[in-house]
């Protein structure tokens, strides 16, 4: 089985990729900068280099493929942050039907269902485009990443946790290990059929007063949680040197998240529930990075 994979320098496809090569499948890594990947995976999969942006490198990389991985890679300057979303996925289309790509797992998020939400909006969109191109998909719509809080390193360090979204609102988090865990499976898996969206909830959900707790419990140190609001999260990030276009999808995502009424539309189901909870990652990710 050949299985294509974008994104494999980053944590979720990344995983992904080494399930794939563990599993003996031939991996096709589409990447711009080969020189991020594993050395110790560089030798076992086949490695495609150019940019997304480029509908004729996709289509080139991922002929003969069985399956496709699809995530949409970060990105901090695009001018029109839905258009490039889109492009993108266009591209992947293009080169689904051209080779004749049977499945596609594409990595979303939870609210993608939903208007309004920023970013997570256009991966709804993005989902309309692969389930239009391919016989058969996969939707993972993941709750937020534990990684994020690598960004925060500074502040943690400082006992200070910081939320965009209200302090005892529960919401579900996610290691990316297991995200790309997930991703695997299915892309292994060569029986199912039809168009299926499938939440990814983490272990168990918390609020940022419980992920407090849990760190002052893990580090040893005094931890507060404080609450800030969106619209400083997009001064933040126009100052780091996100395009307006980007900052605003992301504060417009937090400020739909932080709404009292807003769940995840995908029930969490032992299904959805994965292995990795909030104390394992803060021991065995995050704390040394504190150190």
């Amino acid at each position: 089985m050949k299985i294509a994979l974008v994104g494999a320098t980053g944590n979720v496809a990344g995983r992904a990729l080494e399930k794939l090569v563990q599993a003996g499948a031939q991996a096709v890594a589409l990447v711009r900068h080969p020189e991020k990947l594993p050395q110790s995976l560089r030798s076992q999969v086949q490695v495609e280099q150019g940019a997304l942006e480029d509908g004729a490198f996709v289509a080139r990389a991922t002929r003969a493929a069985d399956a496709l991985l699809w995530l949409t890679p970060t990105t901090f300057d695009a001018r029109d942050f839905r258009a490039h979303t889109l492009d993108l996925a266009r591209n992947a289309a293009r080169a689904i039907q051209e080779n004749q790509i049977q499945r596609v797992v594409f990595v979303s998020s939870h609210g993608a269902d939903r208007s309004g939400l920023g970013h997570v909006s256009f991966a709804g969109e993005v989902e309309q485009v692969l389930e239009a191109a391919a016989p058969h998909t996969v939707v993972l719509r993941s709750a937020g990443f534990m990684e994020n809080l690598f960004t925060s390193v500074e502040a943690l360090k400082h006992g200070q946790l910081f939320t965009l979204l209200p302090p005892d609102k529960k919401y579900p988090l996610v290691a990316t290990r297991d995200v790309g865990d997930v991703a695997a499976r299915w892309l292994l898996d060569s029986t199912w059929t039809g168009h299926h969206v499938r939440g990814v909830h983490g272990a168990e959900d918390l609020s940022a007063h419980e992920l407090a707790g849990i760190l002052e419990r893990v580090l040893g140190t005094p931890m507060r949680c404080q609450q800030v609001p969106p619209e400083a999260l997009r001064d933040a990030f126009l100052k780091r040197g996100m395009s307006p276009s980007v900052a605003d999808a992301y504060a417009g995502m937090f400020k739909a998240f932080a709404q009292k009424d807003y769940r995840p539309t995908e029930p969490r189901t032992p299904e959805t529930t994965t292995p990795t909870t909030f104390e394992s990652f803060v021991r065995e990710r995050l704390a040394p990075r504190l150190r």
